[in-house]
């Protein structure tokens, strides 16, 4: 942990140093510009004075260029401060995170109500697991995440487990490249945004455009020749005619140009930023089976980087149409808009149906860059082993998003017994426990490492009822929402997939002796199902269950009285719990 903390506090100085060259130098610049530009006007108002010199107006030829190189370096410089300042602020929120801090804002996300875990593991909000997770810099790269979480992809928990640490061993490039994309622009729905682009068909220009655009050509540079070989009124206008051909030929064009213009309006610096991002990952070469197999399903192996650079800069020219003087110059000389139209035209013939996996691509690699940083913030954590065999075994197993000053830690093995039913005293820590499971199942399924020293496991199917809720719109009782929840979970039971239930206080919507009756009664339901699980509860009779069935097991969370104060030591016990605490928990708080 100290190394991690050393590596990151070690290049947010370097960054903060380098932002702050950068910044001086850019200073500097501006101040060069303003003395150039000055010292120009200077020279050209003595050299249009009666008695100046007029060649000081070949001034012009060299200082203009020497302005656009420092416009060029200037923005160069600019670009890099603001690489730098990203740096040096992602350093930051990662040493806040190890103190247990959440930096970021709680990605918005709300998981369908029938999902089979999320709500009741808390995967998304304020202080879930996805927020201590996530480093995703687009909304896209975070939903990536989500159905990461939501869906964990365990068939190739091995491979993508050579993939995280092939990540987690390079955290100086994990680190450039999210820095890359913080300092980028973005924009929601750009996705989307393509995806119209590539229903729509257009044509830059009919093939019988061609020899009228290079008799334009041809007809303005000629007569441009002549004026400047002899400028008299005559020639002039021959010259105007000529430029006014070409502009009239852009014009039957415009009703295209600004179709694409408003379609893919103002993403051209967002292309360029995805660009910078494409040439690192593609540069990037992955040793591991995933790491290559991720680059090459999304189609990130091909050159994409340049091709996106180039849609970017196609995009850009047709933006600079909204300057008057580029309008008139360039297209009246070169048909630039013309060229620049057809040139759109055949990239979009030959790559937009790859703009969608391209984007895609990225933003899964954000989700994977989340989970790599997750992992060198987390160095006592284990790689889990997923098996083929039916099992359940983790030593000093505990919540990842407790901290390891308070977190508790208990074993928990499930051999021959399928389930355990877990009996405890109010606050003793029997969610946490499940939610404890639950949690570091996902995280294993995912390929990511979970919170204990050891664990070995069989990749369940998840199916968790903690915490229904009653709904007023649909004129569900709370009692009715529970049924129906455990309804929805029976119906996904796969005889193919071994199921895992967490269940916690079920049918509590009951009078006690209907909610014992029923626990019974659905217990021995799923006894005979393809499943395991553990069901937490507080009546005990429920517990003895485990007495007279070898399918069971019994165990426990308990509470101790110490000077009139409840104390919790939240470990795991074999056995059924015989320390309630509800009246001495009413009594502490003034309730009786």
């Amino acid at each position: 942990m100290a190394d991690r903390t050393a590596f990151l506090e070690s290049h947010q100085a370097k960054a903060e140093k380098n932002a702050a060259h950068f910044k001086q130098r850019l200073r500097l610049i501006s101040w060069l510009r303003l003395i150039l530009i000055s010292l120009l006007l200077l020279l050209s108002y003595w050299a249009m004075q009666s008695d100046g010199n007029p060649s000081l107006l070949w001034a012009w030829a060299f200082g203009i260029p020497a302005f656009l190189i420092m416009v060029r370096l200037y923005e160069d410089l600019k670009e890099k401060m603001r690489f730098q300042e990203a740096k040096a602020k992602l350093c930051s929120e990662e040493l806040s995170a190890r103190k247990g801090e959440l930096p970021r804002t709680a990605f918005e996300r709300k998981s369908t109500a029938n999902h089979n875990f999320a709500r009741e593991l808390d995967l998304f909000g304020a202080a879930s697991l996805h927020h201590h997770i996530n480093r995703a810099w687009t909304k896209a790269g975070a939903e990536a995440l989500a159905q990461e979480m939501e869906n964990p992809p365990y068939q190739d928990w091995q491979e993508r487990q050579a993939f995280f640490k092939e990540l987690e061993a390079d955290p100086e490039w994990n680190l450039d490249y999210r820095a890359q994309g913080e300092c980028g622009e973005t924009k929601s729905g750009l996705i989307q945004i393509f995806k119209d682009w590539e229903q729509s068909q257009f044509k830059a220009f009919p093939i019988w455009y061609w020899p009228l655009m290079i008799a334009g050509i041809l007809g303005v540079w000629a007569t441009l020749y002549i004026l400047i070989r002899e400028p008299i009124t005559a020639h002039f206008q021959w010259f105007m005619y000529a430029l006014s051909f070409n502009l009239v030929l852009l014009g039957t064009r415009s009703k295209v140009l600004r179709a694409q213009q408003a379609q893919l309006s103002k993403v051209s610096e967002v292309l360029e930023a995805y660009a910078k991002l494409l040439d690192r990952l593609e540069k990037y070469s992955f040793q591991s089976v995933y790491g290559n197999s991720f680059k090459a399903g999304f189609k990130l192996d091909q050159g994409v980087g340049k091709k996106l650079k180039q849609l970017s800069a196609l995009l850009n020219s047709l933006d600079q149409s909204a300057n008057v003087v580029a309008l008139f110059v360039l297209n009246g000389l070169f048909h630039y808009h013309l060229f620049r139209l057809r040139a759109l035209q055949q990239w979009h013939q030959k790559y937009v149906s790859e703009l969608e996996p391209w984007l895609n691509g990225l933003h899964q690699f954000e989700a994977y860059l989340s989970i790599a940083n997750y992992h060198l913030n987390v160095e006592d954590f284990a790689w889990p082993k997923l098996t083929d065999e039916c099992q359940f075994e983790a030593s000093e197993m505990g919540h990842p998003l407790i901290s390891a000053q308070q977190r508790v830690s208990n074993d928990l093995g499930l051999g021959e017994e399928q389930y355990i039913i877990l009996t405890g005293s109010n606050m003793s820590g029997k969610s946490t426990f499940l939610r404890s499971i639950g949690v570091n199942m996902i995280l294993a399924q995912m390929g990511a490492k979970v919170c204990a020293r050891e664990m070995k496991l069989y990749p369940f199917q998840l199916l968790c009822s903690m915490n229904p809720q009653d709904d007023l719109r649909s004129e569900t009782s709370y009692f009715q929402a529970e049924i129906l929840r455990l309804s929805g979970l029976l119906k996904q039971l796969n005889p193919r997939r071994q199921s895992f239930f967490l269940l916690d206080e079920i049918l509590r919507g009951t009078n006690s002796d209907d909610k014992q009756s029923g626990t019974r009664k659905f217990l021995q339901k799923i006894e005979g199902a393809p499943a395991w699980g553990i069901i937490a509860t507080h009546d005990v009779d429920i517990a003895h269950m485990a007495d007279e069935n070898p399918n069971f097991r019994a165990a426990y969370f308990e509470s101790r009285v110490k000077d009139d104060d409840l104390i919790f030591d939240y470990k795991l016990r074999a056995g059924i719990c015989k320390t309630p605490n509800a009246s001495l928990l009413m009594k502490r708080y003034g309730l009786i």
